[in-house]
């Protein structure tokens, strides 16, 4: 059966491209399209969204960008949850959009969102409200459209460009720490290869195209200690498989790691190990290196 689809010219008011309301789902309203796009957001409670043929649960926080004609009905956890689930829903036409040129900017996610919905991995746009940033813009976009004050419909338009313009900054923010972990990623790979030697910051920085600072806090980030650390640790780990697997002696195990200076060594493995290389040699349990942060 043809979902219902509730059009926009029912909802808009009279010279405006943007339409707003909250609603606490039940399961009085059917499944639907509409004929013009819509962002939704989750405000308070848990439940699901029935999307097309899917099902997804939502919390509060999750914001949803649906395309024209994608169906969709929101359902709270159960029928004994009455006013659990609420939703703050702004439904507008691209006509809001056309005095800001190409904006989002083609090749973006969001931009195939509103323009060329086909080319989106699902039929849905999806972001994460995870530190509140969106809470107090929702509210006052409902507010202004609520209350009708002299001027609210630029107010309303202001509001509405300022909640695509964030959504966009919060993709790029999302893209750009993806790219950050990639390169993380690939530096830690760099460093298991070349250990042994006499490396540096410096030099991983230089082969993954970041200054010696950024690396360091992106490599605490990712790995909860520093770049010197992360380096002893593997060279420390290393130590204990050749004092267990091999009859090479300390100063030639020292030596395979990158490390030349013995006292220093004896230092350093004690200080992970919580014991000598050769006790560690006798010892016939694996012992855990300590990481020091």
């Amino acid at each position: 059966m043809d979902k219902p689809v509730f059009l926009s010219h029912q909802r808009f008011r009279p010279g405006m491209n943007v339409f707003v309301n909250r609603a606490f789902e039940a399961f009085n309203i059917p499944q639907h399209t509409h004929d013009a796009i819509e962002i939704s957001f989750v405000v308070e409670g848990t439940g699901y969204q029935f999307i097309n043929d899917t099902v997804v649960r939502v919390k509060r926080g999750d914001i949803y960008l649906l395309p024209i004609g994608t169906s969709h009905v929101y359902r709270p956890t159960s029928p004994d949850k009455v006013r659990s689930l609420g939703i703050i829903n702004c439904v507008f036409r691209l006509e809001a959009l056309k005095p800001f040129g190409d904006f989002p900017p083609p090749g973006t996610e969001l931009h195939d969102a509103l323009y060329c919905p086909s080319k989106l991995s699902r039929p849905w746009f999806h972001h994460y409200d995870k530190d509140s940033a969106f809470t107090e813009l929702f509210l006052s976009l409902l507010s202004e459209y609520r209350q009708r004050q002299p001027g609210y419909e630029a107010v309303v338009q202001a509001l509405f460009i300022q909640l695509i313009a964030q959504l966009h900054r919060a993709l790029l923010n999302s893209t750009a720490s993806v790219n950050s972990r990639s390169k993380v990623q690939e530096a830690i790979r760099y460093i298991k290869r070349n250990y042994q030697g006499n490396i540096t910051l410096k030099q991983v920085a230089e082969y993954s195209f970041l200054s010696e600072s950024h690396l360091q806090k992106l490599f605490k980030q990712a790995t909860g200690v520093s770049f010197i650390s992360y380096v002893q640790n593997l060279r420390v780990q290393r130590c204990c498989e050749l004092l267990k697997t091999t009859g090479m002696t300390v100063q030639q195990i020292a030596g395979a790691v990158g490390y030349q200076d013995m006292k220093y060594f004896h230092s350093l493995f004690r200080q992970r190990t919580g014991m000598t290389p050769q006790e560690y040699r006798k010892h016939g349990e694996t012992m855990a290196v300590l990481d020091e942060h």
